[in-house]
């Protein structure tokens, strides 16, 4: 899986997006699903992506939700490795595609743009190992807490009322996958900080009103 947070507009990366196919997808459409071969590079030039690891149950949860400026997809694995993951629009979404012979071909012709995706690669690791130590040290509360800053940093926008940034799109859901808890549980843990002035909402959008309450309670290790 490739899952990088590298911006389309910064570095090497617009002349690889350049020589891409653009390709729209409405709300809720499949850009792949499990068991397709991924030999494609995809980068969201505007719109989320959410990414599903699905379980033998069938049950789909969230593991990455992408924005515009991101890169996913898997090309340097053995031909036909299928996927063990799902992608899917949110919202309408535009991405760039590139077929994965073409991204080698010009890797071998740009180191520098072999060196962004090796940054962009460290960049995730980071994130997956900031993750699991919060699985590890810490409890459901401060998880949420920090995933909530983490989503409200890569997806936040600037509040039209009385709070500091609005997740708009985001829902309990999502933040329930990516906790690693049940949604009634984050939606009580929710409902609490709401009680609290920390969190409130307008409507469905989930607005976030005192990142200071949010980062200490982040910080709570187990």
């Amino acid at each position: 899986m490739l899952v990088a947070s590298r911006r389309v507009d910064s570095g090497p990366v617009p002349s690889l997006v350049l020589d891409g196919a653009l390709q729209t997808f409405p709300h809720q459409a499949v850009i792949y699903r499990p068991g397709e071969p991924l030999q494609r590079a995809y980068f969201v030039k505007s719109g989320r992506v959410r990414l599903l690891h699905v379980g033998r149950n069938g049950r789909a949860a969230v593991f990455a939700i992408l924005r515009g400026g991101d890169v996913f997809g898997d090309v340097f694995r053995p031909e036909g490795f299928a996927s063990d993951e799902m992608a899917v629009a949110a919202g309408e979404v535009s991405l760039c595609v590139l077929e994965g012979r073409t991204l080698r071909a010009q890797l071998e012709s740009e180191p520098a743009l072999g060196m962004e995706l090796v940054r962009a690669y460290a960049d995730q690791v980071r994130g997956l190992r900031s993750r699991l130590l919060g699985l590890t040290f810490k409890e459901v509360p401060a998880r949420l807490a920090d995933t909530l800053l983490s989503v409200a940093e890569a997806h936040g926008e600037r509040c039209a009322h009385a709070g500091e940034t609005d997740l708009r799109g985001i829902t309990q859901q999502d933040l329930a996958d990516l906790v690693g808890a049940s949604r009634s549980f984050v939606s009580t843990l929710v409902n609490e900080l709401k009680r609290q002035g920390v969190l409130g909402n307008v409507g469905r959008v989930l607005c976030i009103r005192d990142q200071r309450a949010l980062r200490r309670l982040a910080t709570a290790e187990a």
